[in-house]
């Protein structure tokens, strides 16, 4: 920035141009650099968020859970507001689906059901093993 404002003091157009280019590079990757701390800001709160929502789904803390659902849907609605183009239409993914039915089936007091569409989830994307969700009454 300085050497471009020297250039242009000193009326020397070809390394003014040349420092104006440069400086749109450095903008460039300042700006690629802030949107991607951001973008990882926010899935890394999108991830602490949905750990929090399973702990406390399997743990049987519905009121926190429903908690963590809303908390939930507001990352995600962050993170398609920060990833979505003008041009691309809106389209809801697997994960979206599965914390609306969450919350849906907490909002109407069923934990079960939550439980529920977590497990129809875990089997339907191949995780259907393993000691995350224990389903049985």
């Amino acid at each position: 920035m300085v050497s471009l404002l020297k250039a242009l003091a000193a009326g020397d157009t070809t390394s003014a141009k040349a420092d104006l280019s440069q400086l749109k590079k450095d903008l460039a990757a300042e700006e690629a650099t802030v949107a991607t701390e951001a973008s990882n800001t926010s899935s890394d709160n999108l991830t602490k968020d949905v750990t929090s929502l399973l702990d406390d789904l399997t743990s049987g803390n519905a009121a926190a859970a429903k908690t963590d659902a809303t908390t939930v849907q507001a990352d995600l609605k962050a993170e398609d507001a920060s990833n979505t183009s003008s041009t691309s239409p809106k389209t809801t993914s697997p994960l979206e689906t599965l914390i609306n039915q969450i919350s849906t089936s907490l909002s109407s007091g069923s934990t079960q059901g939550a439980l529920q569409a977590l497990a129809s989830f875990l089997v339907q994307n191949g995780q259907g093993t393993g000691s995350l969700v224990d389903v049985t009454a």
